[in-house]
Order: structure tokens, then C-alpha cells, then sequence
């Protein structure tokens, strides 16, 4: 199929809805953006059916997953992979198998946070390996660890249609499962990035109605699970609320309310907002309802149709980042509202969805049906990704560049803010406006940078390996984003001398020779000797504090203070081994070294 496409049309403006009875006031939001989205394109490229597509996004990263059969000759269904690193604008020609199993694998799903990216899928061959499975890569996708089967591990339901969001280091499930013979929905949490998860439990709680295809969001320590139940011939949209993580569940809430059947629900949340929203036919055909919330769930603004049209309005799907809000779905043309063969309609908002611009038509494709739109969201655009045959069914995307300012990054500290020569030091930088995968520069030489991982946008973390032959001194540290913008942050992390740590390793030395050899206690050799233990001890500590991250310079000084402290009264006690000259000579090489590191020490004896 061809990828060209009329221009982008409008549909008829919303009318007025009941949930937007709220004074809007456009100073302060950020502008919408204004370019046209781009030419649909064809992201899948396979000769067979590509289906089940579920997208995630996280800072200048959008992830795809979707089912496939990537050989020409077996028909296997297998879960494959894309990622974009500039906003979701374009994705690399060549897709990764993540399942490649014998077995058909189905039900994918992906969820990211920070440089966490998870995939879900379900596997069944009728074999004791059936189950959910899951991949874990924490470098934004570039590679994935090995298949972890969560249903033998955790008792994570093998065929329960599972959604999966993923907040910090926690990923959550919500999935099908039957308890005492009737569907529930159930949850299972992990807060170690997937190594471990807890046993599922019931959050619709309605052991005298079916509850089915969950959906997840999570943002903070909020989590919110919606999902269909059947009410009498009917069915409604419920939602659940945890404010602790998903450790536990409010009382589930009936959110459509409606006369016709509600179903296709789909959360997102950012912050404290969380948006909702479905198909219903109370009304005779499919349209889209939504609502939101401004305080984290407790409260939710009245049901709104946002399709608002004669034909029928399916499959929405929401996603909110800041004051930006996009709901795709599947309709028939404005031009042909009888038609079987829908297109893919977004509308957007730039006040956290309090109210919506005109829909626009995404995938203009005729005479095909395209289908099951997701949406993407970055700093840098907004993408669409939907179903629609080719001489298979393929996954097509168009992305809108987005005009809001991006802001350079910022840096606040580096901590610690130091390092000895020969050290690898832990580092954590804090600051704002940072995206996934930035790139860290020193300046100067003999520091090396390795093991940047992005936290979020206002924390990193790395490990400055310090060289022997570094030169001691300030470091100006410049982190750039993928976009190009960088920032610099002056005097970021000094280099320490090692010379300290040379000098207490000679001193040890002499201290261990005894006096035969030249060293500085004739009876060094006697380990009950209580001079040669406690100038040990001294030693010992001074060291263990220069060793620290970062280096505890005080300690250091007051541990060798004292430890000439006492070499000056041996001397004073004219101990044939330590003269006054040689004490003077050592001190004084004490007193430089430790003054070449910014400290100051005791005066002689």
C-alpha cells in the first residue's frame, strides 16, 4: 500500500460538554504545536499480519511492541520491538524479535520509566512453560535481559490479558484472573525493576459480576487500574485507586454510569492528573467519553463526549504529559459517517485537558480500515500508531513536532564533589530539564567518565574514574541531551592528590621495618607492643578516611595529628630510633602533603 495520504481534515467542532464547566485560563499554558503531522508511514514491514500494538513513552523515548509473524514461510506469531530516541519522530528500519520462541506468543505490552523499559507478552504451546513473560532493559532499550517467566516465578495469571505501567523502579501488572470461578481484576507489583513481584491480588472485588480487560497507569506512588464490568446486560467502567504504590486499593468506582454498554477503557496519569476514557453506546452508536482529574483521583469531572459525532467512535486511547493531553480513536469519515471502514481521529489539549481543539483526522486512508490508534508523547512531538492493511495488516504512525520550548538542562551538584588520584568514585548529579541517554564531558584530562544512567529529569547518576597521573584540581562537567542542548557546571568535582595516601603507605612501612632495618620502632615486630598498635591504628584510619567517597579530609588530618603526635613524644623520650631531625623531617613532609590538599595540621612537636 502506498503511503501517500490527502491533506490532513477537521472534523466538526465539540459541542458543549458537561464536564468543561470550568473557567479556563490560557496564561501560563504552554502553546500547542502547530506544524501538521507528518506523512503516515509504515513502521512494521513485514509480510504478515502486525497487530496488538501497545506504546509507551519516557522522556525523548517512545517504545512500540506489537504481535507479528516475521518469517516468510512459518507462521509463528512473535513479539516485536521499536524504539525512537527523538520523540517518537522516527524509529530504526529494522525491528528486534524480543520473544523468538517456538510457542505462540501473544497479548504484548510495554511500559518505560527513565532508562527502564519493560515487555510483557504471554506464551502457549500447551507445555508447562506457558505463561506471562518478561524482558527487562535498563539502557532505554538498546538490549534486553533474558525471558523471565512471571507466571512460574510469581503466579502471575498466564493468559490474563495483562496491562503493565511502570513508575521509579516499580512495575505494576493488572490482569484477568479467576477467583472462585468469576473474573477479577488482580494486580501483582514489583518495586526492584521486575526482579521480584508480589502475589496478585483482587482489586474490582465482584465476586457477582465479570470484570475484564484491564488497564494501568502509575505516576509517584499513585496507581490507578481501570477496567469493564458487567452490570446486569450491561457493562460500566470501574476505577481503583492506590496512593501507596500499589501496596493496597480504595473501594472501586463505578465511572461511566451509563445506560448502554461501557467498554475499551484507557487511563494515563502525570503528576496529579489522571485522565480516563471509553466507548459507550447509551446513545444509540459508539462515541468516546472522558473524564479527568486535577488531585491525584479523589475527585473526577463530569462524563464528556469527545467524539461527539453519528458514527461509531471505538478503541480510544489517552495520554497526558504536563498541560498537554491527546485521545485518539477509530471513526468513520466526516465525509462518510455509514462507513465500515474507519479512520484514526486525535484531538488535543494544552490546559491538562480541560477542554479540546478541533479532531483531526491522522491516517486520511480512504478506503481502508485503520484501526486501534495509540498515542506517544515527548517533549519534542506527539505520535499516533494504528492498524491498517496493506496486503497485511501493518502498523502505520504519523508524529506532530511539538512547539513547546524544550529547556536546556541544569545543574545544581555533583555529589561527592571529589576525588583522589587512582579512585572510581559514585556520583550522583542532580539538576532539572536532563533526558534519557545524555552524554557527560570533563574537562582537562586523566578523569574518565563511565556508567551514566538517566534517573529522571532532575537526577543522574555516574562513576568518574580518577588516573594516577591526573592533575589535581577543578573539573568544569558539561552534560548534553539528545536534542543538543547542554549545559556546563563550573568546578563540578575536584581532583585530590593521592600523594596522602603514598605518604601513609611509606609511613606504615617505616613503622613495620623496626629499627634493624631502619625503621621507626625497635620492637615493631612485636605485635603486643602498644605504641606500634595504636600507630597503626592511626595509619589505618587516616587511610580508610582518604578512601572515602568523597574523601573525608578532616578525619585524615586529626588521625595523622595524632599519629605524630605521638612519633614527637617518642622522640622527646630520645628513643634511640627517632631523633628530633628525623621527627622534623617527617613532619615536614607530613605538613606539605597534607597543605597541597587544602588542610591544615597541628604544629610540630
Amino acid at each position: 500500500m502506498s503511503n501517500h495520504r490527502v491533506p490532513t481534515t477537521f472534523r466538526h467542532p465539540l459541542g458543549v460538554v458537561s464536564l468543561l464547566c470550568l473557567v479556563v485560563l490560557l496564561q501560563g499554558f504552554a502553546p500547542q504545536a502547530e506544524a501538521a503531522f507528518s506523512t503516515p508511514t509504515n513502521l512494521s514491514r513485514t509480510i504478515q499480519d502486525s497487530s496488538d500494538q501497545q506504546v509507551a513513552s519516557s522522556g525523548s523515548h517512545v517504545y512500540i511492541v506489537w504481535r507479528d509473524n516475521p518469517n516468510d514461510t512459518v507462521l509463528n506469531p512473535e513479539i516485536l520491538f521499536a524504539r525512537s530516541s527523538d520523540g517518537g519522530k522516527t524509529f530504526p528500519t529494522a525491528w528486534e524479535n524480543l520473544s523468538s520462541t517456538p510457542s505462540t506468543s501473544a497479548a504484548p505490552w510495554v511500559a518505560a520509566s527513565g532508562q527502564h523499559v519493560y515487555v510483557i507478552w504471554s506464551e502457549s504451546s500447551g507445555a508447562a512453560t506457558d505463561g506471562y513473560y518478561l524482558r527487562y532493559s535498563n539502557d532505554f532499550g538498546v538490549t534486553f535481559g533474558a525471558p523471565r517467566n512471571l507466571t512460574t516465578l510469581f503466579g502471575v495469571p498466564p493468559f490474563g490479558n495483562c496491562a503493565m505501567a511502570a513508575s521509579g523502579n516499580n512495575v505494576l501488572l493488572s490482569c484477568t484472573q479467576s477467583v472462585s470461578g468469576n473474573n477479577e481484576i488482580v494486580v501483582a507489583r514489583s518495586n526492584d525493576n521486575g526482579t521480584t513481584f508480589s502475589s496478585p491480588q483482587n482489586v474490582s472485588l465482584s465476586p457477582s459480576s465479570v470484570s475484564v480487560k484491564s488497564r494501568i497507569a502509575a505516576s509517584g506512588s499513585n496507581v490507578y487500574v481501570a477496567w469493564e464490568e458487567g452490570i446486569g446486560a450491561a457493562s460500566e467502567i470501574f476505577l481503583a485507586r492506590s496512593v501507596d504504590n500499589g501496596v493496597s486499593f480504595g473501594t472501586p468506582t463505578n465511572m461511566s454510569n451509563a445506560v448502554g454498554s461501557s467498554i475499551s477503557a484507557t487511563v494515563d496519569a502525570d503528576g496529579s492528573s489522571v485522565w480516563l476514557a471509553w466507548s459507550d453506546r447509551s446513545g444509540g452508536t459508539d462515541e468516546v467519553f472522558y473524564r479527568r482529574s486535577a488531585d491525584g483521583g479523589a475527585n473526577f469531572s463530569a462524563v464528556g463526549n469527545l467524539s461527539n459525532t453519528p458514527s461509531g467512535s471505538s478503541t480510544p486511547s489517552v495520554k497526558g504529559k504536563g498541560s498537554q493531553v491527546y485521545v485518539a480513536w477509530a471513526d468513520a469519515p466526516t465525509s462518510n459517517p455509514t462507513s465500515n471502514l474507519p479512520d484514526v481521529y486525535l484531538r488535543s489539549s494544552s490546559n491538562g485537558g480541560m477542554t479540546f481543539d478541533e479532531s483531526t483526522n491522522i491516517s486520511n486512508s480512504a478506503m481502508v480500515n485503520s484501526n486501534q490508534p495509540r498515542v506517544g508523547l515527548t517533549d519534542l512531538a506527539v505520535s499516533v500508531f494504528w492498524g491498517e492493511p496493506a496486503s497485511f495488516r501493518e502498523i502505520y504512525y504519523s508524529y506532530q513536532e511539538l512547539s513547546v520550548p524544550v529547556p536546556p538542562p541544569s545543574m545544581l551538584s555533583l555529589t561527592p564533589a571529589s576525588g583522589m588520584q587512582t579512585q572510581a568514585v559514585d556520583v550522583v548529579l542532580s539538576g532539572a530539564g536532563f533526558q534519557g541517554e545524555p552524554q557527560w564531558q570533563l574537562s582537562g584530562t586523566g578523569v574518565t567518565v563511565t556508567d551514566v544512567e538517566f534517573v529522571s529529569a532532575t537526577a543522574m547518576k555516574g562513576k568518574l574514574h580518577v588516573a594516577l597521573n591526573a592533575a589535581p584540581g577543578g573539573r568544569n562537567l558539561t552534560v548534553s541531551n539528545p536534542d543538543g542542548q547542554s549545559a556546563t557546571l563550573n568546578g563540578a568535582f575536584t581532583v585530590m592528590s593521592a600523594s596522602a595516601l603514598m605518604l601513609i603507605e611509606i609511613t606504615r612501612a617505616d613503622v613495620n621495618m623496626g629499627i634493624g632495618n631502619g625503621g621507626l620502632l625497635a620492637s615493631s615486630s612485636d605485635s603486643s607492643n602498644s605504641s606500634y598498635k595504636s600507630l597503626l591504628a592511626h595509619l589505618e584510619n587516616a587511610e580508610r578516611a582518604l578512601l572515602h567517597q568523597p574523601a573525608d579530609l578532616a578525619t585524615a588530618i586529626n588521625q595523622m595529628d595524632a599519629f605524630y603526635i605521638k612519633i614527637g613524644n617518642l622522640a622527646k623520650g630520645n628513643k634511640p630510633e627517632i631523633t628530633q631531625a628525623f621527627y622534623a623531617t617527617l613532619y615536614a613532609d607530613y605538613a606539605a602533603v597534607m597543605d597541597s590538599l587544602g588542610g591544615t595540621v597541628k604544629p610540630a612537636q
